[in-house]
């Protein structure tokens, strides 16, 4: 018997146990929203639909016709959401008068020097961190250009800690569902930020919503984040509100777009696919995604929106600046 034909069976046997596989991460992405499995599959969808379109390419060259179609079907089922987006996005602005940095520093990372000559480099007009526990705050002292500190004084150990150029006043956001110890994240903070003394203060909301490793985990981020938008909805009609932080959530997930449609805010990012965020030591942005996000009001555009370099984290930094929006409505 020739050993070509063997190969071919081998090799079609081999593509549909991949076949199935995406499949099941496919259907996985599909209940996203209902189930903790699907929204860690969430987490990877850029990576699904890249691996699924290496499978459709090598059905093809194998002119599998019926795994070709079926590979097809599960390219677009998992790969369209990179390309449209549900999500209101922020106008654009023709130049921007305020930038904000969100950075997870991660509370082990011993950079502390090279996340201060980050900070030189970027020159942000407010600084919101996560994981600021330990060593951090001493390390957050005396940034250039930040004088100003928020967070410390209401919540000690919390790691969610905010620097201006501009005064600020903070108080904790009341009624918050559990955050920090075994579900991750830290308690949100709520900063009145005096950017014009002629004007109302920003109010800039910084979170770091709970882990959803786990299944209880995923349950409190869920509702941390539910709730943050049900207090941001609150806020006085015209008030100029910024939310900042690491939402531990790709822009994929219902979630994600359920905050959007309470809060009334806006999505900084440019595009529905947005630069990764998480990165994995050793693998880079390889298996990483954005969960790092900064949301806005309505009446404040969007200049540029980027991650920043490395920062000894395994999170990037993200740097929006922000302007009057080009439309007068927007």
């Amino acid at each position: 018997m020739s050993r070509k034909p063997v190969r071919r069976r081998l090799a079609t046997m081999a593509l549909w146990a991949a076949l199935l596989a995406a499949a099941a991460a496919t259907g996985l992405l599909a209940v996203a929203g209902g189930t903790w499995p699907g929204d860690m599959a969430a987490f990877f969808r850029p990576q699904i639909a890249v691996l699924t379109a290496c499978l459709l390419l090598v059905s093809v060259g194998l002119r599998r016709a019926l795994s070709s179609a079926v590979l097809a079907t599960l390219l677009v089922l998992s790969g369209a959401p990179l390309f449209m987006s549900g999500i209101p996005a922020a106008p654009n602005a023709r130049q921007g008068d305020l930038r904000i940095v969100s950075a997870n520093l991660l509370y082990d990372n011993p950079d502390k020097a090279g996340f201060r000559s980050v900070v030189a480099g970027l020159a942000p007009d407010i600084l919101v961190t996560q994981e600021a526990k330990f060593g951090w705050p001493a390390a957050l002292r005396d940034l250039p250009g930040l004088p100003n500190t928020a967070g410390p004084e209401i919540a000690r150990w919390n790691g969610n800690i905010v620097l201006s150029r501009f005064p600020m006043k903070a108080s904790l956001v009341p009624d918050m569902p559990p955050s920090g110890e075994i579900l991750g994240g830290g308690k949100a903070i709520r900063v009145e930020v005096q950017v014009r003394s002629d004007a109302a203060p920003l109010i800039l909301y910084a979170i770091h919503a709970p882990t959803p490793r786990t299944l209880i985990g995923w349950q409190a981020r869920n509702l941390y984040l539910a709730t943050i938008a049900r207090r941001i909805a609150a806020e006085p009609a015209g008030a100029r509100v910024v939310l900042a932080g690491d939402w531990n959530t790709p822009v994929w997930t219902p979630t994600f777009r359920d905050f959007f449609a309470v809060s009334g805010m806006f999505a900084t990012e440019r595009s529905s696919w947005p630069a990764v965020t998480r990165v994995f030591f050793g693998l880079g942005r390889l298996l990483g995604t954005a969960v790092d996000h900064i949301a806005v009001s309505s009446g404040i555009g969007v200049h540029r929106i980027s991650t920043g370099p490395a920062i000894g984290s395994d999170h990037l930094p993200v740097v929006v600046d922000l302007g009057p929006p080009d439309s007068p409505g927007g």
